[in-house]
């Protein structure tokens, strides 16, 4: 099956839709299976056109408006990819507002670098802050990363945009309470 590429219409974004990516589909069904007792997780990733872009800031911010989320520009945080892989594996298996563990720690690791594989080696990893969770953030400076900026109208959002040359993806969670 190929791939079916659909430009945004509503924005001048530089992204460009996939459709359909099994590989993506069956991650965000087993996420979705994983998480049923709890609220979804939202998972979307676009093919980015015209190679890397030069202000990561502006493609985080077309994704984050794609679906309704307000834009960081320069305080999106960066984080190295085992952070993004700590930040992954706690959304999937927890809730933020409070620590229930909705899933169990092995399959929300899995999962989580299911994620993680869809961007190629040397691809970058941002985030809004650390929300919560039982571990220290560090961003790529190796400075501790305190408080968080919500991108969402819910009282706790979190989550990862992963960004490399040809695609840039987000997996995030907002937490009603």
């Amino acid at each position: 099956m190929g791939y079916i590429c659909q430009r945004s219409a509503y924005t001048r974004s530089p992204m460009i839709t996939l459709l359909p990516d099994p590989t993506i589909e069956a991650l965000m069904d087993d996420i979705d299976a994983a998480r049923a007792t709890s609220y979804p997780l939202l998972l979307s990733v676009r093919r980015i056109e015209g190679g890397p872009p030069s202000a990561p800031a502006e493609v985080l911010d077309a994704l984050a408006a794609e679906e309704g989320y307000s834009q960081l520009g320069a305080n999106w945080v960066e984080v190295p990819r085992r952070i993004a892989a700590k930040i992954l594996t706690h959304l999937i298996a927890s809730e933020l507002a409070y620590p229930a563990e909705v899933v169990d720690q092995a399959a929300a690791e899995e999962l989580a670098g299911r994620f993680l594989a869809l961007f190629e080696q040397g691809a970058r990893y941002f985030t809004n802050g650390a929300c919560s969770g039982p571990f220290a953030i560090y961003d790529v400076a190796g400075e501790e990363v305190l408080g968080w900026r919500s991108i969402s109208a819910a009282p706790f959002d979190n989550g990862v945009i992963g960004l490399a040359a040809e695609r840039v993806g987000m997996l995030w969670a907002e937490d009603a309470l």
